[in-house]
């Protein structure tokens, strides 16, 4: 099937990808709650929901900076390939062209 048409019926999206079970992102996730629950255990109520305010906060500021990235690298990627296949006249000529 064709990727636009994918695309199109929204059989395609990047926030679909799920994390690897033994990844190194899952281990480190994993630690990084761990310490997030153990902190949270001796902080104050008022203080515990400050710092889930802050954590949800950095949330939506890597979810922008990931949304940024993607298109930025979908661009990019559309130019290369805009580049490959137009036109490109270059200091040295094919063999086809040196008649």
């Amino acid at each position: 099937m064709y990727v636009l048409r994918e695309l199109w019926r929204g059989e395609i999206s990047p926030t679909d990808r799920r994390v690897r079970q033994g990844s190194e992102y899952q281990q480190r996730a994993a630690e990084v709650r761990k310490q997030m629950a153990d902190l949270a255990a001796l902080l104050s109520p008022e203080v515990k929901e400050r710092m889930e305010d802050i954590n949800d906060q950095k949330h939506s500021l890597a979810v922008l900076a990931e949304e940024d990235v993607f298109i930025y690298g979908f661009r990019l990627g559309a130019r290369m390939m805009l580049d490959v296949i137009g036109d490109y006249e270059g200091q040295f000529c094919s063999p086809t062209e040196a008649g």
